[in-house]
């Protein structure tokens, strides 16, 4: 059952979640100019170019051309005859996402990472390793949030047996059987999140941590047609969020607020939103592993904190490095019950020894 904000006053702590719902936008503003080796990200617009299925589509006999790749793979998917060519289309797609390779430099998800902490979550629809990639170059931090792949993702496996997911290519823990590759692509038509296991539980843990969310950051995702039965869901969920006449929305886009309006209306109360094209420029960047906190002290208590803006680098270590002051904030308040302070980085450094 969702609850209001669970707002600690004495420990300055809003423990609601701050929900991030990424789409191929975010990946594309990861890695604009192509992954380390200089390969580029594919949209499903430009798929059959970028990952080279033409050849494979001219063997058969379906006028492929100009059409949508969902679309496409659902009308194959659907015939037997075409079993085999849905197969090798299943396994080239899988194997050029699974050669990505993060860019060196610090990219949006790196900061997406190291501004959350465990009580938040990243869901991704995207199938590209980048998320994952950045996560276990920041895994050090420990506190970092949990990351739910909507839409499987190449570069994570699951037991179906014990129901645990980890990195593609290692073995469970539990019984040591070798992860499964999880599954990419579904007809559009009847998108199913619940015949799968792994997909239903990250579904599932979406709807939780959406039911009770402070704030929503939508990155990059543009609610296509041919997820009509996501789009559903999520709205039905975030209707139950019974503090949502309080919380925020954020949209991360390239699109015209009036366009993003328009798509997200139904998730938007009044003017409870934000629209724009950076990510720094989010609530996340202003107030790093804080914003919860910040954006309910500012609207509820009458007492904005300070702005505390993630510095723009090309490094990973040193974002890493100057967050550890709110990481060992957050070890001191676990320890000491000590209340968050509401300060900047710069004001908190002695701390993170």
């Amino acid at each position: 059952m969702a609850k209001l904000p669970l707002i600690d006053v004495t420990l300055r702590t809003n423990y609601s979640p701050h929900v991030v719902i990424l789409g191929a936008g975010a990946s594309r503003a990861a890695a604009p100019t192509g992954d380390r080796r200089g390969n580029r990200l594919p949209l499903m617009a430009d798929l059959v170019d970028v990952v080279g299925l033409a050849d494979v589509l001219d063997g058969c006999s379906l006028s492929w051309r100009g059409k949508d790749f969902e679309a496409l793979y659902d009308g194959l998917a659907r015939d037997p005859q075409h079993a085999a060519l849905v197969a090798c289309l299943e396994e080239r797609i899988h194997r050029y996402f699974a050669s990505l390779v993060i860019p060196d430099r610090a990219t949006v998800y790196d900061y997406l990472l190291i501004s959350l902490r465990e009580k938040d979550v990243i869901a991704t629809f995207n199938w590209d390793p980048f998320l994952m990639q950045a996560y276990r170059r920041h895994a050090s931090l420990r506190r970092l949030p949990q990351v739910l792949f909507l839409h499987g993702n190449v570069a994570v496996g699951v037991c179906h047996a014990c129901r645990v997911k980890g990195p593609a290519g290692d073995s469970c823990r539990r019984c040591g059987e070798s992860f499964q590759p999880t599954r990419l692509l579904y007809p559009v038509a009847s998108k199913d999140y619940t015949s799968d296991s792994f997909i239903k539980s990250e579904w599932d843990a979406l709807r939780d941590h959406l039911e009770n969310a402070y704030l929503v950051t939508i990155f990059g995702y543009s609610a296509p047609a041919t997820d009509a039965a996501a789009i559903e869901l999520l709205r039905e969920v975030w209707s139950r969020n019974e503090s949502r006449e309080l919380a925020q929305i954020e949209i991360v886009d390239i699109r015209d607020e009036e366009d993003l309006r328009a798509a997200w209306g139904p998730f938007i109360t009044r003017d409870h939103y934000h629209t724009t094209r950076s990510i720094h420029e989010t609530l996340i960047a202003r107030y790093p592993r804080r914003s919860c906190e910040a954006f309910a002290w500012a609207t509820l208590q009458c007492d904005p904190w300070p702005d505390n803006r993630v510095p723009v680098t090309d490094s990973p270590s040193e974002l890493r490095e100057w967050v550890l002051p709110l990481v060992a904030e957050e070890n001191r308040q676990e320890s000491r019950r000590a209340p968050f302070s509401g300060l900047p980085c710069d004001q908190l450094a002695g701390w993170a020894r």
